[in-house]
């Protein structure tokens, strides 16, 4: 989901690193999606001499942007594999889902200085990060996306009701695109496709990157509720509505442009 969500985004090429025995289930996904086989560790999970020397060079080669989590696992060498994808390499990456699990009391592991580094955990998945109870999280939102990407110095989105997006440098964004609809399992993975292809294609301006980026997920999603019903609408949904959420413009009768979710 996150591979086909990246594609439809606007990036160029998109690579899929899965487990060898899965490779031909996810290749069916898309004609245009390219694959890399994993080597396999227990349980089918991704083994770490997928990161011995040439092989990693091999993984990442031509690869502006690396997106880890979805699907990942946490069985096995999962775990130490994503945090070593996230150390060896130095282009941008988006950690999402098992790959944010996999830092849980490891987070001093986690440091964008000099790099582009994006989280994207929902409540509980920051509960586990920051050691504190989904209620705490809840509770301090704002607050606590802030401390956190500042003291990691990275992008932090907080999904929810009004997702956050915290920068680095302490300014916080607050979306209000979006709707019940995307609560559904796989709407994360989604939006870790999205955020990847737009920094992919403007690298040089992350923070409009990462804020257009979940934006245009949550208007994706309005178009889907809109033209079916929020209690059908899945997350893949949103994929399909993502050329209405690219193309859609609300401008008032004075011109002027508003960053807005879907009415009506």
């Amino acid at each position: 989901m996150a591979s086909l969500a990246c594609l439809r985004a606007g990036a160029g090429l998109v690579t899929a690193s899965v487990p060898k025995s899965i490779l031909d289930s996810v290749a069916r996904i898309a004609p245009e999606l390219m694959m890399v086989p994993l080597a396999e560790g227990t349980k089918g999970a991704v083994s770490f001499k997928n990161l011995d020397g040439a092989k990693l060079d091999a993984l990442v080669k031509r690869i502006s942007v690396v997106a880890v989590g979805p699907g990942l696992s946490t069985e096995g060498d999962a775990p130490a594999f994503a945090r070593q994808i996230v150390e060896k390499t130095t282009v941008p990456v988006v950690i999402d889902a098992d790959a944010l699990n996999a830092f849980e009391g490891k987070t001093d592991l986690l440091n964008g200085e000099g790099r582009v580094m994006v989280l994207t955990p929902h409540p509980g998945e920051m509960a586990r990060l920051a050691g504190m109870t989904v209620k705490e999280v809840e509770a301090d939102r704002v607050g606590l996306a802030r401390r956190f990407a500042t003291k990691h110095k990275l992008t932090l989105v907080l999904k929810g009701w009004r997702t956050l997006i915290a920068h680095p440098d302490g300014s916080i964004a607050v979306n209000t695109s979006g709707n019940p609809a995307m609560a559904k399992g796989g709407s994360g993975d989604i939006l870790t496709g999205i955020v990847a292809a737009m920094l992919a294609q403007f690298p040089n301006d992350v923070a409009r990157a990462v804020e257009t980026a979940v934006y245009l997920h949550g208007l994706a999603a309005d178009f889907a509720a809109h033209a079916m019903d929020e209690h059908t609408v899945l997350a893949t949904d949103t994929v399909t509505h993502l050329s209405d959420a690219f193309r859609y413009r609300a401008t008032d009768e004075d011109g002027l442009v508003w960053i807005c979710g879907l009415r009506g």
